[in-house]
């Protein structure tokens, strides 16, 4: 036991063989071979018994154990507990794991997500593309997630991808639906998917926020809707005034206070997809370029266009972040004519006023 040397070839190396109790209180012998010096061996020894002293000799070597694959599996859980369409990320993850799911979750840096993002460029999406830049950002950003909850856990010391940024994205769309377009879509829409286009684009509820719609949020004398944190993607309350149009559409439709709003006739339960009913229709209107979240961008535009202040538009969609919402707020040169003919306007009055004076 301790430190000695020994010979292998014509050179000598130091053994460092001791004894230590793990977490169960058994005895277990470490043995160190092929160690250059006497005081590197000694070092080592003095190391453990110091970790030993702590309580970190045993944590630090279960964390090593740790692979981004069983990081993700430990998370799948609380995943699937905590949101509602969670085969999102559960597809994101299967990407991540695909790559980086043997490496251990510790060891990983800036170098391997690097590879990750050259590596996803060699796939090919549903369309015969690589995936977008926003696409792989959305799976490094939830890699990150599921390692915070790995450190929350104690299976790893701290998260290695902390510092990772995403890539710079292009993803401004400035696409939305007129008024008319709008009621070109809905005349060639099937039946079903009717009411969920007017609550869409006239609540700018998200597609989930729509199609998990319960009769127990809804509450038609008061002309309102009311979604707990749970139901949204921001974890905020938010309530949803209802338009005259809407609350005409959702009167129609038979109802249950512990049913759904729209449902599916085929399975009884929500629509989990309803792309092919909307390619359908857009495609029968002639708005191919169009997509069922142009229906929230749209009524963001509208309302601010209309002069609803934006703070209170931002209140209305559910839009916490500043930056997201400027995305979704559209501002076109007859905006800005618009905007010009006001000022222009104010300065008439001003003088007018002068002028009494």
């Amino acid at each position: 036991m301790g430190v000695t040397s020994y010979k292998a070839g014509n050179r000598t190396f130091w053994k460092a063989d001791y004894r230590i109790k793990d977490a169960t209180h058994r005895e277990k012998r470490i043995v160190k071979c092929r160690i250059p010096t006497r005081e590197m061996a000694e070092a080592l020894i003095q190391k453990a018994r110091i970790e030993i002293f702590e309580g970190t000799y045993f944590e630090k070597r279960e964390r090593k154990s740790l692979t981004v694959e069983k990081a993700y599996q430990n998370f799948e859980p609380t995943l699937k507990l905590s949101v509602k369409d969670w085969t999102t990320d559960a597809k994101r993850a299967s990407h991540v794991i695909r790559v980086l799911g043997h490496r251990e979750a510790s060891s990983l840096d800036q170098k391997d997500i690097d590879e990750y993002r050259l590596k996803r460029q060699l796939d090919t999406t549903a369309k015969g593309k690589p995936p977008a830049i926003s696409t792989v950002n959305r799976e490094v950003a939830f890699l990150r997630h599921f390692l915070n909850h790995a450190v929350k856990r104690r299976e790893l010391r701290d998260n290695p991808l902390a510092g990772v940024k995403m890539l710079p994205e292009n993803n401004v769309r400035d696409v939305y639906v007129t008024e008319p377009e709008f009621r070109r879509l809905l005349d060639c829409a099937e039946e079903l998917l009717k009411p969920i286009l007017i609550t869409a684009y006239e609540t700018g509820m998200r597609k989930r926020e729509v199609l998990d719609l319960e009769w127990k949020q809804v509450n038609l004398k008061d002309m309102m809707i009311r979604l707990s944190p749970e139901d949204t993607k921001t974890k905020r309350p938010r309530t949803i005034i209802l338009t005259d149009r809407v609350h005409e559409t959702l009167d129609r439709l038979p109802r249950s206070l512990k049913g759904y709003v729209f449902v599916n006739p085929e399975t009884g339960k929500p629509w989990v997809q309803i792309q092919k009913m909307f390619d359908r229709a857009r495609k029968a209107a002639g708005l191919t370029n169009i997509w069922f979240h142009d229906l929230r961008r749209s009524f963001v535009t509208n309302a601010r266009r209309r002069g609803v202040p934006e703070s209170v538009v931002m209140k209305m969609s559910g839009h916490k972040d500043r930056s997201v919402f400027d995305r979704y707020n559209i501002v076109s040169e007859d905006d800005i004519r618009s905007a010009v003919l006001v000022i222009e306007r104010g300065r008439e009055v001003e003088l007018e006023k002068a002028n009494r004076v």
